[in-house]
């Protein structure tokens, strides 16, 4: 059973700021976060060094907002389910996009699921209670095989997923469609995390302001 989720229409106090369905809506909670795939799976660190990122970035422009703890879930990850959801999530940017059912009983209000299988990397909308899904492509696949890329596209969901959009700059980390940035030019020998825009920076300072304070449970 799947549920049809009106992604252009947000909870009263959710911000309606982009284009794109899925951006430009705040949290109105600091969300919990959890983490599914398979044991000793190496983007487990790469999730952490992405809330640090996050965390510091908005400790940095004096936001009062931060993500939440990270809990791993060892268990496997419903591809089909996952696959089906993040070509939603494409076709529907603008629109509805449909959420199966199984990503609505799991536990954290940011789940990011860290697939086997080849599809593009995303961040859904909210969902059910506030929920958010990120999906994660298998490692062996191209683009997260060259160095320092899943890295960068790990940080770059998550950024979605507190609510920015794409830019048009590809030297910035949230850099994607409709502009031709792909994955493959975060590749670097160093690991390095990309910039955000100054425009980014002073949305998530509009979205997460200096009082920002989790409203309800």
């Amino acid at each position: 059973m799947k549920f049809l989720i009106v992604c252009i229409v947000f909870a009263a106090g959710f911000t309606a700021a982009a284009a794109h369905a899925q951006f430009g809506a705040s949290w109105r909670r600091t969300p919990t976060i959890a983490v599914v795939g398979p044991e000793g799976d190496p983007r487990l660190a790469l999730v952490d060094e992405a809330v640090a990122f996050w965390n510091k970035t908005l400790e940095e422009l004096g936001s009062g907002f931060r993500l939440g703890a990270v809990t791993r879930l060892v268990r496997p990850v419903p591809e089909e389910d996952l696959r089906s959801l993040g070509e939603s999530v494409l076709a529907g940017q603008r629109g509805t996009v449909w959420v199966p059912q199984v990503f609505h009983g799991l536990p954290g209000d940011l789940v990011i699921m860290l697939a086997d299988s080849d599809f593009v990397s995303f961040a859904g909308p909210f969902f059910a209670d506030s929920k958010r899904v990120v999906g994660i492509k298998g490692m062996s696949h191209p683009p997260l095989t060259l160095p320092n890329v899943a890295r960068n596209v790990v940080a770059h969901e998550l950024g979605h997923a507190i609510g920015l959009g794409h830019n048009s700059d590809p030297a910035k980390l949230m850099c994607g469609r409709p502009w031709p940035c792909r994955p493959n030019l975060f590749r670097s020998a160093e690991p390095r995390m990309f910039p955000l825009t100054d425009e980014e920076r002073r949305q998530l300072v509009s979205m997460y302001p200096a009082g920002w304070k989790p409203q309800g449970p």
